[in-house]
């Protein structure tokens, strides 16, 4: 350590490392652009860095007032060692959001056709960007939710999250396979009763319409293609989201065995049959209370029907090969 890492290095104030800080208090340390700077230089390191590297990495000439930022931030979100400074997980989680763009960014990307046909009809998808979503619209049926005001009247497909970071260097139809991706991640946590934001638990609830048309379209009385719908909403913070009950059954591990064993991935579908294999399936409301439905997916003439009950796990499994008997698990 040079004498000026000894005059001014912040660690002699004695900042306890495991010290906790309100929501307030942590926006009010991060509100000066020398911390972010600060934060975003350790994150990048390699390893801890003395107090004088990271001066030099941040370019600040005053080392007083360089000692003073730094020390806003040791104990919460950066730790001291006996090798200098790194940052901490909640310094991490603030490089990581302003880096994504979600609290930073918010680009626009006009609707724009991409070589993807809709899983329904075949006709070609527009994608359109917007506070962090990718929204897909088919642009001749009516697609999962009807037609959309905010999207010129196109069939809506459905919405996906995307940090603005998504769509940096991606084509239109890159993004999309991205929001895929990123969604199916999402979907997966939720199902699992996991918050894909804050990792807390989630309370979910199942919602059925009582005059549901069953056809190939989105019903008039719910504007939604499927009657059985399900919502995720977290108990700790404000995540909230709702959609087809499908959503929930995507770490069902026979309905994942299912598409693997067919040659689909559901982690990147990258195919129309892929996507279309867990978004288009059929539904059989059997009650409404007790709730319980069945939900059968089709890929290459095999189908498999899930039963779920009124604690939405599912209770039984039919797989039915094309000439073949069926087999319940």
């Amino acid at each position: 350590m040079t004498p000026d890492d000894t005059e001014s290095d912040p660690s002699r104030d004695g900042v306890p490392t495991d010290e906790m800080l309100s929501p307030e208090e942590a926006f009010a340390v991060l509100g000066s652009d020398h911390r972010i700077a600060m934060l975003r230089a350790l994150g990048e390191a390699d390893g801890p860095l003395a107090f004088s590297d990271l001066r030099a990495a941040v370019g600040t000439r005053d080392s007083g007032q360089f000692s003073y930022h730094l020390n806003k931030l040791v104990g919460h979100f950066v730790r001291q060692t006996p090798d200098g400074y790194e940052i901490r997980r909640a310094g991490e989680r603030v490089i990581e959001a302003v880096l994504s763009g979600a609290v930073t960014e918010s680009p626009v990307r006009d609707a724009t056709a991409v070589d993807r046909p809709c899983h329904y009809c075949g006709a070609p998808v527009e994608v359109r960007y917007h506070e962090d979503r990718i929204r897909v619209h088919c642009t001749d049926c009516e697609g999962i939710y009807g037609a959309d005001e905010r999207a010129d009247g196109n069939g809506h497909l459905g919405t996906l999250p995307l940090p603005p970071a998504g769509v940096q260097h991606r084509t239109p139809a890159e993004s999309l396979q991205a929001a895929y991706v990123w969604g199916e991640l999402t979907g997966m946590a939720s199902a699992s009763g996991v918050c894909p934001r804050c990792s807390a638990v989630l309370d979910e609830s199942v919602s059925v319409c009582a005059d549901h048309e069953a056809r190939s379209e989105p019903c008039e009385e719910c504007v939604e293609r499927y009657a059985v719908g399900i919502h995720f909403e977290c108990t700790n913070c404000i995540y909230d989201r709702g959609g087809a009950f499908g959503v929930k059954l995507l770490t069902n591990t026979d309905l994942l065995a299912f598409l693997t064993a067919r040659g689909i991935n559901p982690v990147e579908p990258s195919a129309r049959s892929a996507i279309g294999a867990m978004v288009d399936y059929e539904e059989e409301v059997l009650s409404t209370d007790p709730f319980e439905a069945r939900f059968t997916f089709a890929v290459d003439g095999d189908t498999l029907s899930l039963r779920v009950g009124d604690d939405l796990a599912v209770v039984e499994t039919t797989v039915d090969e094309a000439g073949g008997e069926a087999r319940r698990d």
